[in-house]
């Protein structure tokens, strides 16, 4: 049976810790402010949206939600990111993916208005491309969650083989630039990969990011493996992973659920990031 990773138990570590860096920014007069721009009701960003403004007033941070009707068009909503960063002193400012479906192909220009320097998400082309070249003061949260349980683990890197599914934005894209200046034998699939099991079977380390309900099951990873869930998919009011849990973690050495594993680490490396950027202007 596979040790069974608590996101929740981590995640309340780093912000305890922030919220003391939180009172040392103010002390010397500085301000921690994130804000959270979202366009229509979809209910599951409105609950990980409602969970990181918990999570920012719980450690002192200033939280800004702007919500915009689902109909506001492409040029509407770049200039209204502009405004916000010009009327609020901000350390950080997020747009909440996704964004309606008619708005899908203008994602990354409508995401390119935040400024660098409070793009806290890593999703803009010159935040993305830092990132890639080991050059980002800041990581991007879900793939620093991904890190973080893996230092907290201890898991060992050098020599090891790791199965990263999912090329997206998110996840995968930047999680591959991160992996790639690590010890390790990175493989990375996709929806083309003609046999995913071919290569999950070998690898000492298998992650997912990709959003498809039992996408991975026990019989398709080693004995030993870690396994982190990064994936997200609701059927009803019910968020699935991409793992089937119950097969997995009869054969995974360490496994990292969905709800519950990743997603409470990334909401604080968000909020880190936010800190950083805090921080960074009293310098």
């Amino acid at each position: 049976m596979a040790t069974i990773v608590d996101g929740r138990k981590i995640a309340f570590a780093i912000l305890n810790d922030l919220e003391t860096r939180v009172n040392v920014i103010k002390r010397q007069g500085g301000q921690a402010a994130l804000a959270v721009v979202m366009v229509g009701d979809h209910k599951p960003s409105q609950t990980y949206v409602r969970k990181k403004g918990e999570s920012a007033q719980k450690i002192g941070v200033d939280f800004f939600k702007f919500v915009f009707p689902e109909k506001t068009d492409k040029e509407t909503l770049k200039e209204r990111l502009k405004q916000i960063q010009q009327e609020h002193q901000l350390a950080g400012m997020i747009l909440q993916l996704p964004l309606p479906e008619r708005l899908w192909p203008f994602t990354r220009e409508i995401v390119n208005q935040i400024e660098i320097d409070v793009d806290v998400d890593c999703l803009s082309h010159l935040a993305l491309g830092r990132v890639m070249m080991g050059e980002s003061a800041l990581i991007p949260p879900t793939p620093g969650a991904i890190m973080e349980i893996l230092k907290y683990h201890r898991v060992e890197l050098a020599g090891k083989e790791v199965c990263l599914v999912g090329r997206g934005d998110l996840i995968g894209k930047p999680l591959a630039a991160i992996l790639a200046h690590e010890p390790v034998t990175l493989v990375t699939c996709g929806r083309s990969t003609p046999d995913l099991s071919h290569y999950t079977k070998t690898a000492d380390i298998v992650i997912t990011g990709v959003g498809k309900k039992d996408l991975l099951i026990g019989e398709m990873i080693k004995t030993g493996a870690v396994v982190i869930d990064a994936g997200v998919s609701f059927v009803g009011d019910q968020m699935y992973g991409d793992i089937d849990f119950a097969s997995v973690s009869q054969k995974a050495g360490l496994v990292v659920p969905t709800p519950g594993g990743v997603g409470p680490i990334t909401v604080a490396k968000l909020l880190e990031n936010t800190v950083k950027v805090a921080e960074s202007r009293l310098k």
